[in-house]
């Protein structure tokens, strides 16, 4: 009996530990696969972004979707990532061409633009936390010379001078975006009451630049204009990478906006043409 009991113990012992290198060779393989499938699925975005898609990659099928970001004649767009603080981001009001270059020709006339921002539970008064909103709008006056009008909003109110925050609708049930959705805490319109100066908004429209300010966390983004559709504002590029015999499946999801100046440009000058320097 003795010798039955230790030889049911050991082999139960055995049986773990053999359960346990198996699971753990397979453990490792599945991890294995995964970083293959991961690699497949970006080599799918790289051969899409290259012009040159690609329907295999060691093994594993590979598909990708492609997506347009604005356009289509939508009047809303919310940026495909959450922003941080002092990133500038641009809405462009113009069409590229097939480089990603602005076609200013294309400028459009907009009545005004509603800017949406913030989770639905950030909170409204916390200094270094609650999202105030900076904006420029980017225009080409009669003789064809880049202007900017400058707008902000502070939900808060009292954090800095120059900042309006009557004009910021808080709704903590959060606030959509017509086309596109989304659910955002503020809302802040963008129209001639808010100037001095007459005759907004201008015509031949460039490109929104806007950033937001004091938060600690990312916050998400969008607007909605009135007047002329969006143009296109990038293109984001979904890859899957999948093997059939392990049943192993990743995604991955990439989106490129169009190039636009650095956020300290909204400091300096706008010329079209090259500068020249005279005394």
């Amino acid at each position: 009996m003795i010798i039955l009991l230790v030889m049911a113990v050991a082999l139960t012992i055995g049986l773990a530990v053999v359960s346990r290198s198996v699971t753990d060779i397979r453990l490792s393989q599945e991890q294995e696969e995964s970083a293959r499938a991961f690699s497949a699925a970006e080599a799918g975005i790289e051969a899409a972004l290259g012009g040159s898609p690609i329907t295999s990659y060691e093994g594993f099928t590979v598909s990708v979707v492609s997506e347009d970001l604005g356009g289509v004649g939508k009047m809303g767009f919310i940026f495909p990532y959450d922003v941080k603080k002092g990133d500038t981001q641009t809405v462009w009001l113009v069409d590229h061409d097939e480089d990603g270059n602005p076609d200013f020709s294309t400028a459009g006339n907009f009545t005004n633009f509603i800017f949406y921002w913030g989770e639905r539970d950030v909170p409204d008064n916390v200094r270094d936390e609650t999202p105030a909103l900076e904006a420029y709008l980017v225009y080409l006056d009669g003789a064809n010379r880049f202007q900017t009008r400058r707008v902000a909003f502070d939900p808060m109110g009292g954090r800095s001078e120059g900042f309006t925050s009557d004009a910021v609708v808080i709704n903590p049930g959060g606030h959509s975006i017509p086309d596109v959705g989304g659910e955002f805490r503020y809302e802040a319109k963008f129209t001639e009451d808010k100037f001095s100066k007459a005759s907004f908004p201008p015509a031949n429209a460039v490109a929104l630049r806007i950033k937001l300010l004091y938060n600690k966390n990312l916050q998400p983004l969008g607007v909605h204009v009135f007047g002329d559709p969006l143009p296109i504002q990038g293109t984001c590029h979904e890859s899957t990478a999948y093997r059939e015999e392990t049943k192993i499946s990743r995604k991955v999801k990439q989106c490129n906006l169009h190039k636009a100046p650095p956020g300290t440009f909204d400091y300096v000058l706008y010329s079209k043409k090259d500068l020249i320097k005279s005394d």
